[in-house]
């Protein structure tokens, strides 16, 4: 049975797009550009409006820094993961996705996961970063 991506969660996916600075540069919202933030989406799939204004090389940048939003929302500090990869094309792509995440914890989780967050802070470099 292949692999399905989960849907798209409409309040990540905006953090991510802002963060990317879609609204401003790609979206053909006006309402959206004015306050460079996102507030349109698609009802049938959930994802902001600016997206389908992406080319298929901007569609995989979007899709790899929402992929390490997820991941660093659902699993910073679980079974010891510290998202903190020591290659820095890597670590730059972790630290856009932990401080999307950020905004996107639960407020359960928030205690736990701002302690594993300010460990990972703490971690050196990655070489030649």
């Amino acid at each position: 049975m292949p692999y399905e991506k989960p849907p798209i969660e409409t309040y990540l996916a905006a953090r991510t797009a802002e963060m990317l600075a879609l609204p401003h540069m790609a979206c053909r919202r006006r309402s959206c550009r004015r306050r460079n933030a996102c507030y349109w989406h698609f009802k049938s799939n959930n994802e902001p409006c600016c997206l389908q204004n992406l080319d298929a090389a901007q569609r995989q940048v979007f899709d790899a820094v929402y992929d390490e939003a997820r991941g660093a929302r659902d699993h910073l500090g679980r079974n010891g993961l510290m998202f903190a990869s020591r290659r820095p094309g890597w670590r730059a792509l972790e630290d856009a996705g932990v401080e999307i995440a950020r905004a996107a914890v639960s407020k359960t989780d928030r205690k736990r996961w701002n302690a594993y967050r300010r460990e990972r802070e703490k971690l050196p470099p990655p070489e030649g970063g």
